[in-house]
């Protein structure tokens, strides 16, 4: 090879790679944070696989901590943004934590009470025995109004029981250990297989209680606005992109999610896609009353509170208003 085509070559490379470098050093850090492998957080799994957090500015790093301890780190300043229902992230916040919500994805909880066939009606559990995974878990917070709602008090006319993970709870109501149990998808679509009936499906029962929010503390968005407008613009674009492209969000979900059979993940997509996740990621204000209320019925530090002391609908009202809503949804 003649030498001058030999130095064009390592010209264009160099070129090349200190191109990259710059691009690399341009990017801001995220540390984004679920609780969960549950396809309840399937919206930011699409948003990572899509590239788009790239594509906005970012070098992420997606960081599971599991349950309600991924609260703690956030809190701590481990993380920058996170995932996570409704009440968990307002247990913390009404105690002090510096927690607000920006946005929500799915305004409902995808969880149910699943009982032994022999149990026909909500009256049909008095003296009978409910699991939870743990008792002051959302399972359990969900549980006990629900009851009361039906005229049973909880611990005194239905025992509750804390089993742990919710695969458990199925098999120990399919052998009879217990009467019934809260379970949330996909161990629901198991349950069905060992004959379980759903007394009460709380996506359905007109209670808007967040699933899925994203939530930052005061003083990052306040210090990065940018940033977070930027992470909501990746944000808005994934969701579109999971709702869109089916291949897309069956890979992310056999990504991050932990799923591998094909047809749970194709269960799974289209169940969520169609009847679940939301196009646009607005706040749920409703939501987050109705959140604060079912905290309030064991945390006093809960009662009398607002909604707006912990949301910021300003970013996505922001990107409505300027437009880019609009773009990403004709």
């Amino acid at each position: 090879m003649k030498p001058w085509i030999v130095f064009l070559i390592c010209n264009i490379a160099a070129a090349i790679v200190n191109a990259l470098a710059a691009d690399g050093a341009t990017l801001s850090k995220l540390r984004i944070g679920y609780p969960s492998p549950s396809a309840a957080f399937y919206p930011l799994f699409a948003t990572k696989e899509a590239g788009l957090l790239e594509k906005y500015g970012f070098d992420s790093e997606m960081v599971y901590v599991q349950g309600v301890k991924l609260v703690q780190v956030h809190v701590s300043g481990q993380l920058d943004v996170s995932t996570i229902s409704s009440v968990v992230y307002l247990q913390a916040s009404v105690g002090g934590a510096d927690l607000i919500q920006v946005a929500s994805s799915i305004d409902n909880q995808i969880m149910k009470l699943m009982v032994n066939p022999s149990i026909a009606k909500p009256q049909d559990l008095r003296g009978k025995t409910l699991a939870v995974t743990g008792f002051g878990s959302l399972t359990d917070l969900l549980l006990r109004p629900a009851l009361k709602n039906w005229g049973l008090e909880p611990q005194k006319d239905v025992k509750i029981v804390q089993i742990g993970r919710m695969p458990d709870i199925a098999i120990a109501i399919a052998q009879k250990t217990v009467d019934g149990g809260m379970v949330s998808f996909p161990t629901s679509v198991h349950a069905e297989k060992f004959n379980l009936k759903t007394l009460l499906d709380f996506a359905e029962a007109g209670f808007d209680i967040p699933a899925t929010t994203v939530v930052v503390s005061r003083r990052y968005a306040n210090a990065n606005r940018d940033n977070l407008l930027r992470f909501l613009k990746a944000y808005i674009e994934g969701t579109k992109r999971l709702l869109t492209d089916r291949e897309l969000g069956i890979r992310a979900l056999r990504k991050y999610g932990g799923v591998t059979d094909r047809d749970m993940l194709a269960t799974t997509h289209d169940l969520f896609a169609s009847r679940y996740i939301k196009k646009i990621p607005t706040i749920n204000a409703k939501g987050v009353e109705n959140s604060l209320s079912l905290i309030a019925e064991n945390n006093p530090k809960a009662k009398g509170r607002k909604a707006e002391e912990f949301m910021d609908p300003s970013f996505m009202d922001e990107l409505e208003s300027s437009g880019f809503i609009k773009s990403v949804w004709p």
